[in-house]
This record gives structure tokens, C-alpha cells and sequence, in this order.
């Protein structure tokens, strides 16, 4: 039954990880991770979690986490969006590092880099 395939896939909340743009290159970085509740052509409407992070990101502590509520975000702020699976739980997630001195955020799961980190120990995109 494909009608009730689309149904269930109608079902699932569609979790983005939003990155926005930065006002001059010194500025933090901020990615929204969380659950898209509207979409318009001005905005994107968001139940999420913040991340702000400065150019060098070693450890989880480099990185501050924001409370989880609603958030607006005018397009032209978005950078770039990664849809994240619909089960990935960006209300409980955590930080991680790796070994390589990568962080991630996981919910035990799934795991998705905050950025990826440069020879010069910078956070690259």
C-alpha cells in the first residue's frame, strides 16, 4: 500500500541542522538543530537547540548549547540546511569528541559533526 507508505512519512517531523550566516568572519558560529514547524517565503519557524562556537573548536566545553524553544529564522540568515533523520532526538542530544579532536552531537544513535576540524585546528565547512 503506497498510500499508506507517504502517510506514514507525512507522519514523521522533519528534524533540520540550519546553520545561518555570520554578520563579519570573526563572529561565532550558530547552528539550529531541530524540529521544522513552518515554512514560509520569508522564514523558516523551528522547535530547536542552539550551538554557538567560536573558529577553534577542540572539546565540547568550546561550544555553548542554547535552550530548546521556537525559533524564527528569515531565509536570508540560512547558510546552509542538512535534513537530519526524523528520529534524531535534538531535544536530548549531547556533545562528543573525537579522538581526532572533531565534536559531534549524538543522541545515542545518530551522530552529527558541528564542524569539521582543519590542520590549523580551525572549524571548516
Amino acid at each position: 500500500m503506497a498510500g499508506s507508505d507517504s502517510q506514514k512519512r507525512a507522519d514523521l517531523p522533519i528534524i533540520w541542522k540550519v546553520r545561518t550566516i555570520k554578520n563579519y568572519p570573526e563572529a561565532h558560529n550558530h547552528i539550529l538543530v531541530g524540529r521544522v514547524l513552518q515554512i514560509t517565503d520569508s522564514y523558516i519557524r523551528l522547535h530547536c537547540r542552539t550551538y554557538h562556537y567560536g573558529r577553534i573548536v577542540t572539546r565540547p566545553e568550546d561550544i555553548k548549547i542554547g535552550s530548546v524553544m521556537v525559533r524564527v529564522v528569515p531565509w536570508s540568515r540560512v547558510e546552509i540546511i542538512n535534513e537530519l533523520p526524523p528520529t534524531f532526538d535534538y531535544v536530548r542530544s549531547t556533545l562528543l569528541a573525537t579522538g581526532e579532536g572533531q565534536v559531534l552531537f549524538t543522541d545515542g544513535k545518530n551522530a552529527e559533526p558541528i564542524g569539521e576540524i582543519a590542520s590549523k585546528r580551525q572549524v571548516s565547512y
